[in-house]
């Protein structure tokens, strides 16, 4: 008796299910010399019976070519010798248990029953005719059992409890995606405005390209929105919580341009005092947004294809490999297909990030937002300024509508702002505040200088009146030249980099 008290506090001690049946199972064959002890336990959905011990042997609760569907519907137990076994070899899986029985041995299937009385699992063991016998009438038995059931059913109780809270905290955190998902998508839907068909196909886009981890190619026109929609991709995608790195690839010396991107360590060069993490490394587990990438050199165009491809780089002065898991989002105004053509594009490159392409359409093409964008921009220079423009006019509207817009939205905001100065609080923009459909303090200091010869009289703004007269040059002989910014900067002795640093400053983008 003090042995099967030690093994019913042994018993009691185990927190897996598994390991309980092992012991209790290996325990049975040592105390009572049992050629085996099995313990069937119903699948989930209760349709079947399968021995823990042998994943082959399954049975069918309604089929009744076994004695188990017996035992549990007349919840007793059945014994069986050598015998009474012949009468039970229409079942394979039952048949392959019997062989284990000797003619001197018994076959015990008992229902083990918890406080319910409902049947948890079945009792099956093999042994010597007169132990089997004797177990009938063994409280030790009883009892050892009793506390395999109790313990057996706590435990599952435990793991239902657990998986009902995982299902749970699973829930919870679904829902707080979506949750996230759907606030995405709204401040999305506040940021790239518009009703226009062809804004909303750009926000199913732009949510279907959120949803994989492809590079992300963004082409469009200048002003149109590029670095919103590629704030949006990240802000979709799994990677929202994350760091979103932005560069402009025209905005950075050249020089410079390889030591922001890859970082440095110290010494690397003159003046590398500190090391210093670079862009790529600041994105990991982010996004990597390149703007402009068709400006990139193609030197360094070489450098960034092996970093796409293996997510390795080494810093400007290192001389190991570092990683970085980020996505990339590039963004660019010009035809990188032509550019390619052209051989100012690696072809291998292109086809690495023109994985998702996402086309930003021009303001012209969907002059119907522009009611719903000067009604944001208005709000802004509201919230802004503090003042009160109540909105537009309807002749102010239709003067908007019938302008062409080559800066596209950047263009219309610069417009809209202007015209709020020139508007008293209260009351509505009326079509004079719009002369022109360039900003007109550009347009103005323009005409004033150009047109009128040395009368430097006119000029009240120095710096507005060089940029004036600097984006004129440039925009007349970007003309000359067809929109060609190699021969338009050769033709003014500048580097074709510089240029494009003067375009993207001065908003000047080829017709």
């Amino acid at each position: 008796m003090q042995q099967w008290l030690h093994c019913i506090s042994a018993l009691i001690s185990y927190r897996d299910r598994v390991k309980l049946a092992d012991f209790y199972n290996h325990t049975l064959k040592n105390k009572l010399a049992l050629t085996a002890s099995y313990v069937v336990y119903p699948t989930d959905d209760g349709r079947a019976l399968h021995a823990a011990d042998n994943k082959d042997w399954t049975w069918d609760v309604s089929d009744f070519d076994h004695p188990f569907s017996h035992v549990l519907q007349q919840a007793s137990l059945i014994l069986l010798d050598h015998k009474r076994l012949v009468y039970w070899q229409q079942n394979k899986e039952f048949k392959q248990l019997a062989e284990l029985v000797d003619t001197k041995s018994s076959l015990l299937i008992a229902p083990l029953f918890n406080n319910h009385k409902q049947i948890i699992a079945i009792q099956v063991l093999i042994g010597k005719q007169d132990i089997i016998n004797g177990l009938l009438t063994d409280d030790n038995w009883h009892e050892f059992s009793d506390a395999f059931v109790a313990q057996w059913t706590l435990l599952k109780d435990m793991e239902m409890q657990d998986s009902h809270k995982q299902q749970l905290s699973d829930s919870i955190v679904r829902l707080k995606a979506q949750q996230r998902a759907k606030d995405a998508w709204l401040d999305m839907t506040c940021k790239l405005i518009g009703s226009s068909t062809v804004m909303e196909q750009l926000r199913e886009q732009i949510a279907m390209a959120a949803s994989s981890n492809l590079a992300v190619l963004i082409q469009g026109e200048t002003g149109s929105g590029k670095e919103l929609v590629a704030k949006a991709v990240h802000s979709l995608s799994s990677r929202r919580n994350k760091p979103f790195v932005a560069i402009n690839c025209a905005a950075i010396p050249e020089s410079l341009l390889e030591s922001e991107l890859f970082g440095y360590e110290k010494g690397a060069f003159t003046g590398a005092l500190i090391s210093r993490k670079g862009l790529i490394a600041q994105a990991d587990g982010g996004s990597l947004f390149l703007d402009e990438m068709g400006e990139l050199p193609l030197a360094l165009q070489a450098k960034l294809l092996r970093v796409l491809e293996t997510y390795q780089y080494r810093p400007l002065g290192s001389n190991k490999e570092q990683s970085s898991n980020f996505r990339l989002i590039a963004a660019t105004h010009v035809n990188l297909r032509q550019s390619v053509n052209d051989g100012g594009f690696r072809q291998d490159l292109y086809y690495r990030i023109y994985q998702y392409p996402l086309l930003v359409p021009n303001l012209n093409s969907r002059l119907i937002d522009i009611n719903e964008l000067a009604t944001y921009f208005i709000r802004q220079y509201n919230d802004r300024e503090q003042r009160n423009i109540l909105g537009l006019s309807p002749s102010a509207l239709n003067k908007l509508k019938s302008l062409d817009y080559p800066g596209n939205v950047r263009e219309l905001r610069s417009l809209i702002e202007f015209a709020c100065v020139q508007t008293q609080c209260d009351v509505l923009i009326e079509k004079s505040a719009f002369t022109t459909k360039l900003p007109l303090g550009i347009k103005i200091a323009v005409d004033k200088f150009v047109t009128n010869g040395n009368d430097f009289t006119v000029i009240d703004d120095l710096r507005t009146a060089l940029e004036s007269y600097e984006k004129a040059i440039i925009c007349n002989r970007l003309e000359q030249y067809n929109g060609d910014r190699a021969k338009a900067a050769e033709s003014l002795g500048l580097p074709k980099r510089t240029l494009a640093h003067k375009c993207q400053k001065l908003g000047i983008q080829n017709r």
